[in-house]
């Protein structure tokens, strides 16, 4: 067994910090991080199954390319296979207009990450179908904070849920939806 390799989950925004096992250059195991601000150690069943999700036998290793629905896919080269995706996004808009092409990005990506990619879409290709993760993640938050707080703004942050005398839970369960923070209402219960 190799030395733990620190990293981030990837599924959520959360961003819990994981410990990766690794024996011959597989993945393991996957534990939470101790000493990281978000999760300190622990983390969902989402996070916690993430190796199974890294087996090479169920990943891509290097791009695959079918040029017809009915043949079996080839290896090709990154050049190749990013010359092919790039000239079918041209092909799709020349036929069909910029909005016909759509871009669904990760909610673990920076603000910078963001940032070009809204130039990507909006910019160049000129079409506003950009959408994230993040979205489908929070617009039940949003509700929730606009009827009881009037506002769509986080009231506070993991730390806080600690030190307050109060905490107001509406329209939510984090227990099943965000067991990390729940996790931080019990030890503060």
């Amino acid at each position: 067994m190799n030395k733990p390799v620190k990293s981030t989950c990837c599924y959520c925004g959360v961003g819990c910090g994981l410990l990766i096992e690794t024996n011959g250059g597989q993945i393991v195991g996957v534990r939470g991080d101790p000493d990281h601000p978000a999760n300190a150690g622990r983390l969902c069943t989402k996070g916690a199954s993430l190796h199974l999700t890294a087996r090479p036998d169920y990943r891509l290793l290097f791009p695959e390319l079918r040029r017809q629905r009915h043949l079996p896919r080839q290896r090709v080269g990154w050049d190749e296979a990013l010359t092919h995706a790039a000239e079918r996004f041209a092909e799709i808009i020349a036929a069909h207009g910029p909005d016909s092409v759509a871009f669904y990005i990760s909610g673990q990506l920076l603000t910078e990450d963001y940032y070009v990619f809204n130039k990507l879409a909006k910019g160049l290709i000129g079409t506003n179908n950009v959408d994230t993760n993040s979205r489908l993640c929070m617009s039940s938050a949003v509700a929730g904070y606009k009827q009881t707080l009037g506002a769509d703004a986080p009231p506070c942050c993991y730390e806080d849920i600690a030190l307050t005398d109060c905490l107001l839970i509406a329209g939510a369960n984090p227990a099943v939806a965000h067991p990390i923070v729940f996790r931080r209402i019990e030890d503060a219960r």
